[in-house]
């Protein structure tokens, strides 16, 4: 008894002992944390379409808040999807857009537009967007936006016709009957994503005015029909124009004719103009102008020393600009060379 009382002791000492020791291991040791979720960035919800340039262009306002209404801080791009509806296809992802590679598409203000050329006349597609933030989260999928494709319009009927003027371009073209019209102007290269008329023109004609005079401009009119609330615009036809300066220099004053030895001595008070590339003198004989200067002239006087036939002659002089305008005569000056 003795013998097994002891064997006892020993055990419960031992069991004593494990459990205190597993107590200090387990003592004021943290489970892990669970995390905390991560702000997932708001919906879209005003996804729309329109055909320009004969392709489909989405477009949508970017998200500026989360869905738990905090500032987006981390907002890496979109994943637009697409479905044609008309072959029962299921959604599947048409682009992934990461907004530090600029390829694919473009922001104006807040919107991004991005388009699609991969559609087949008579069938039905829809499309939809979600936020994704730079670690992969996709927000919720904004509104379905949906289409039956068709073709757009054809090129307007040519020719267009381009007739410059001072800063401006005046385009007209042959009407096509049932459409209305939009008018793009490519500046520098940039594919521009706006008409430059504000409202859809109705008459094949419009003016273009604020241009740099000197300056290329090419311009590219489409064809426009508004079906079902969309508007459908096709291929263009293009024409290029350059704006010239046409507005002439300001008249010489204080011209003044006199006789100078053997010459008749022409004068004039230089202008103010800052395009002024110089002058002509004119000479009337019998009512008649003569063009003195081959050259327009850069100084304020100019010498006739052909002038032995006459008893009197009358001078005028005109300004002329770098862009070859030439002003209104001057007031005549009648210069007496015999008595």
């Amino acid at each position: 008894m003795r013998l097994r009382d002891r064997s006892l002791a020993k055990s419960l000492t031992f069991a004593l002992s494990l459990g205190i020791l597993c107590l200090i291991i387990s003592c004021g040791k943290k489970g892990n944390p669970v995390p905390k979720s991560l702000p997932v960035p708001g919906g879209i919800n005003d996804l729309s379409g329109e055909v320009k340039d004969g392709v489909l262009f989405l477009s949508f306002t970017m998200p500026t808040k989360n869905k738990d209404g905090s500032d987006i801080v981390d907002l890496g791009g979109f994943r637009i999807m697409k479905s044609c509806s008309s072959c029962n296809a299921a959604f599947g992802t048409l682009k992934e857009i990461r907004l530090d590679d600029t390829r694919g598409f473009t922001i104006q203000g807040n919107r991004l537009y991005m388009y699609d050329d991969d559609l087949a006349a008579g069938y039905q597609y829809a499309y939809r967007a979600h936020p994704v933030t730079k670690k992969g989260a996709a927000g919720d999928a904004s509104n379905v936006f949906l289409i039956r494709w068709e073709e757009p319009p054809p090129k307007p009927a040519g020719p267009i016709s381009a007739k410059v003027n001072d800063g401006g371009v005046e385009l007209s073209w042959p009407q096509d009957e049932g459409y209305s019209y939009s008018v793009y102007r490519h500046d520098e290269n940039v594919y521009p994503l706006f008409p430059t008329n504000k409202e859809l023109l109705t008459k094949p004609f419009f003016v273009d005015t604020g241009l740099i005079n000197g300056q290329k401009y090419l311009y590219e009119i489409r064809k426009v029909k508004e079906k079902a609330g969309v508007r459908w615009e096709g291929e263009g036809l293009k024409v290029e124009a350059i704006p010239r300066d046409l507005t002439p220099p300001s008249v010489p004053r204080n011209v003044k004719a006199e006789k100078r030895g053997g010459a008749a001595r022409v004068s004039w008070t230089a202008g103010e103009d800052k395009d002024l590339a110089g002058y002509h003198v004119y000479r009337l004989v019998a009512g008649k102008a003569q063009r003195l200067t081959k050259i327009p002239v850069q100084g304020t006087f100019y010498a006739d020393h052909d002038i032995a036939p006459y008893r009197y002659l009358s001078y005028y002089v005109t300004s002329i600009d770098l862009s070859g305008n030439e002003s209104e005569p001057s007031t005549e000056s009648v210069v007496v060379l015999k008595e």
